[in-house]
């Protein structure tokens, strides 16, 4: 398996999960592989948060890493992402609306960068007027090139008429792809490979905000065919952030 989002380094904003803790966790679980984003530390400073991690993941086979940047710094966020791919190798970038505070809209120029260089946008996805589904299908079909990947199957869990949202979208836009975690309707997580293809899914826990253990216990107790959950549980993964494991 491969983890397609995990949030690793010194967390102002909730539970701090280091690379190394990340790797013996996922090992335990037979977790081959990550794909981490930096945590945002005290500091407040992205581009030290993606220095961080660059150094902490250095040598550590198995570990992709995300650009995390916030959109409300303007052509700076520009220049970071550049940074990040041609200096850092990132694999994708990662945007937190809800922790950044900013509308997902805000960030088409940083999408289009992303789109331009090749690499898949994840998006945290369900945050009330910054990142709902249909906020996010506007983004999408702004910067159709572009790859985004949901978390949380596209919105919060539990959310009403979110998830009716959340489908409408990924019928809507073939760009957009979601995430597995903290989507406890397994029908919904059963119906995406059934009728949108399981290239639109990938498994992720989004450790340590939810737990790896449960995550992937969610994700091998769904009835998909042996094809199928090879998709979701590490093919996908591989394709989106071009990775060399897994």
């Amino acid at each position: 398996m491969i983890d397609s989002l995990v949030v690793l380094g010194e967390n102002l904003f909730g539970p701090s999960l280091s690379v190394s803790d990340c790797l013996f966790t996922s090992a335990q679980l037979g977790i081959g592989g990550v794909v981490a984003a930096p945590a945002r530390g005290r500091d407040y400073v992205l581009p030290a948060a993606n220095d961080r991690l660059a150094a902490d993941a250095d040598g550590m086979p198995g570990v992709a890493r995300l650009a995390r940047v916030d959109p409300l710094q303007g052509t700076a966020a520009l220049s970071e992402l550049r940074r990040c791919l041609d200096e850092l190798h990132c694999s994708g970038v990662f945007l937190n609306p809800d922790e950044e505070v900013f509308a997902v809209q805000d960030a088409e120029a940083v999408v289009r960068v992303a789109a331009d260089a090749g690499v898949p946008v994840v998006v945290v996805a369900g945050v009330p007027h910054r990142s709902e589904p249909l906020q996010i299908l506007d983004l999408a079909a702004r910067v159709p090139e572009a790859r985004l990947i949901l978390t949380s199957g596209g919105q919060i869990n539990i959310a009403g008429l979110s998830m009716v949202d959340a489908w409408a979208a990924l019928t809507a836009a073939p760009n957009i792809s979601v995430l597995s975690n903290g989507e406890y309707r397994q029908d919904f997580l059963e119906r995406i490979p059934r009728e949108l293809g399981a290239e639109r899914l990938l498994f992720a826990s989004f450790a340590p905000y939810y737990e790896q253990p449960f995550e992937a216990a969610r994700i091998r107790n769904i009835g998909y065919s042996a094809r199928d959950l090879d998709a979701v549980c590490h093919d996908n993964a591989r394709r989106a952030f071009a990775l060399t494991f897994g």
